[in-house]
């Protein structure tokens, strides 16, 4: 019966892409100095720099342990600042640090020659349908959590 299900399974697709994504990461993001793990975090604060830590964590889908964690050992080498919000003292707000501002370009060279190596066999075209039926997905798995959209 799995046997059936898993050629047709998403998920196992997804996972998978994900596990391989994750190796590729670990091996080309490795050598900036950090996980391949944390690169998440960057990547949402290069979009938004001083988001708090709170919606960091609902936006990445992960707990506010693991976030404070992955964000305090960024912090320790410099790749990001962790500031009160004036507005709101218990509230912290997360910056990019100057080692994260000197990784940038190297940071996105390696998001995008990944992301040209998986579509590379994919025409344009059936890339932006690709991207509409992900985000399908995501919004489906969202609905059926009860969870908000944050694309």
């Amino acid at each position: 019966m799995y046997k059936e299900f898993a050629q047709v399974s998403l998920g196992r697709r997804i996972h998978l892409l994900f596990r391989l994504s994750m190796t590729h990461l670990r091996q080309e993001i490795g050598e900036i100095g950090f996980g391949a793990g944390d690169y998440v975090f960057l990547a949402h604060l290069f979009v938004q720099d001083g988001i708090s830590q709170d919606e960091l964590s609902q936006r990445m889908r992960v707990d506010k342990s693991y976030t404070a964690r992955v964000l305090a050992k960024l912090e320790k080498e410099g790749f990001v600042k962790r500031r009160p919000d004036p507005s709101a003292y218990r509230v912290k707000q997360v910056f990019l640090g100057p080692k994260a501002h000197e990784i940038e370009t190297i940071f996105f060279n390696i998001l995008e020659n990944w992301n040209t190596t998986l579509s590379k066999d994919i025409p344009e075209d059936r890339l932006e349908e690709l991207r509409d039926d992900l985000d399908t997905l995501i919004k489906n798995a969202e609905e059926s959590l009860g969870l908000s959209s944050f694309q």
